[in-house]
């Protein structure tokens, strides 16, 4: 049965606002719905080949500590046979499912992992797949099998989890492009292209589509992109991800039908590439005027002294208006920045006034 600790795990994931905060969450706390066991988060990729051990419970840190050996072990793993670790499915799987007893315990791989990460059973499930590569979550039982009840729990938390990440990749990829479209400023007009795995470029706005027409084909709805710019472009993305579910905009030069075109570059989570380019002669703006574009005369006086560290009524007085005044700009600012609070508004607007780039 349920107990106060579940409900209380699930709702920490549900106030969760980063991949860190749930990778803690389930490494530290997830253990505890079940015995004394013990939980590691992995990022995989093909092969499978072990690429990052994440979470800071005690077991995560001990294959930290022998991450080479952990990794070695990986293509061992006495599942291979019956489970594609990159793509496992929905609900969890354990090895009690398709190992004899014993046979997990006594397997090369089991019996070389350090001493504390041995188990007689597992229980793992997918957590989430962005760019060609799996976070997966591991919970091992030391002695004994897991329950039908546990593996309950566990893909009710799984289920909880993979959408509190997609919640926060999808706010993540908003925020992203507000911050870009916003730094772009009024005078610089963007176009915005897809690139999916199929390597076709399409146009996703009028000025996209204007270009394309200008650039390609008549009867060339997409331009399809060799496999040398495609890899290219593919290398950059690897370097975008900031963890396994929020990446940034890379900048770089391709040549879209054109000419080599300067642009930005943001890699989503089902492979494809969002690619932007401000066309008005210019990047990001780097002046006053990236503020100008975004807030009025009044917000903008407003922030300068929230900036300062005044609080409403203090700013209230100082520009002559009522503190309900400052709150009502204040809300207008949160919307127009796509922040939440007082402390984000005000890196962004100190990050449009140096005008800093995505």
């Amino acid at each position: 049965m349920l107990g106060s600790s579940y409900f209380s795990l699930v709702q920490s994931l549900h106030e969760s606002s980063s991949f860190e905060e749930v990778a803690d969450l389930l490494s530290n706390h997830l253990p505890r719905q079940f015995t004394n066991d013990h939980a590691t988060i992995a990022l995989v990729g093909d092969g499978p080949v072990l690429l990052e051990i994440l979470g800071n419970s005690p077991s995560s840190e001990v294959a930290r500590g022998d991450f080479e050996c952990v990794a070695s072990l990986l293509p061992k793993h006495p599942l291979l046979g019956n489970i594609d670790l990159r793509s496992p499915g929905n609900l969890g799987f354990a090895a009690s499912d398709y190992l004899k007893e014993g046979e997990y315990r006594n397997s090369e791989f089991n019996r070389g992992l350090p001493q504390p990460m041995q188990a007689d059973d597992s229980v793992a499930g997918r957590l989430s797949t962005c760019w060609g590569r799996s976070t997966l979550l591991f919970v091992c039982r030391e002695e004994g099998i897991f329950t039908k009840e546990d593996r309950q729990v566990f893909d009710a938390v799984l289920f909880t989890a993979r959408a509190v990440l997609e919640r926060i990749s999808s706010q993540s990829l908003e925020a992203q492009f507000r911050k870009f479209l916003l730094g772009s400023g009024a005078a610089a007009p963007t176009s915005l292209f897809s690139l999916g795995l199929s390597k076709e470029l399409l146009p996703m706005n009028f000025l996209a589509l204007r270009l394309s027409e200008k650039w390609w084909g008549l009867d060339e709805p997409f331009r399809k992109l060799d496999d040398e710019v495609y890899a290219m472009i593919a290398a950059e993305m690897d370097k975008a991800w900031i963890d396994p579910v929020v990446s940034s905009f890379r900048s770089l030069e391709v040549d879209l039908g054109g000419g080599p075109l300067p642009l930005y570059a943001v890699p989503k989570a089902d492979g494809e590439v969002l690619l932007a380019a401000p066309l008005a002669g210019s990047t990001p703006v780097n002046s006053d005027d990236a503020v100008n574009a975004v807030l009025t005369k009044r917000q903008k006086e407003i922030m300068d002294w929230i900036a300062e560290g005044k609080t409403s009524a203090e700013a209230a007085i100082i520009l002559d208006i009522s503190p309900r005044t400052v709150e009502k700009h204040l809300e207008a600012v949160f919307q127009r920045l796509g922040v939440e609070n007082r402390i984000a508004a005000v890196r962004r607007f100190l990050d449009l006034k140096q005008g800093q780039r995505v």
